[in-house]
């Protein structure tokens, strides 16, 4: 498992459009991807459950692989 933590400055990160692109983008990886906001968890290959997370501007997420290419994915 390997985990990498952002500070989020944009409102609208996890609105419909962002998040269907961090989603398409997690696809193309064999490896589970997470998105942790507090004690919220998303799976970052669904847009829906991106969209799901609290607004995050200005707090820092974790984001989550595991698996083969977990490197590559994050």
């Amino acid at each position: 498992m390997t985990t990498i933590k952002l500070t989020l400055n944009e409102d609208d990160f996890f609105h419909a459009r962002p998040a269907a692109v961090v989603a398409a983008a997690a696809k193309r990886f064999g490896s589970i991807i997470m998105v942790a906001l507090g004690t919220e968890i998303a799976d970052g290959k669904d847009a829906m459950s991106l969209m799901r997370l609290s607004h995050p501007r200005g707090r820092t997420v974790e984001l989550i692989a595991d698996g083969p290419d977990e490197a590559a994915a994050l």
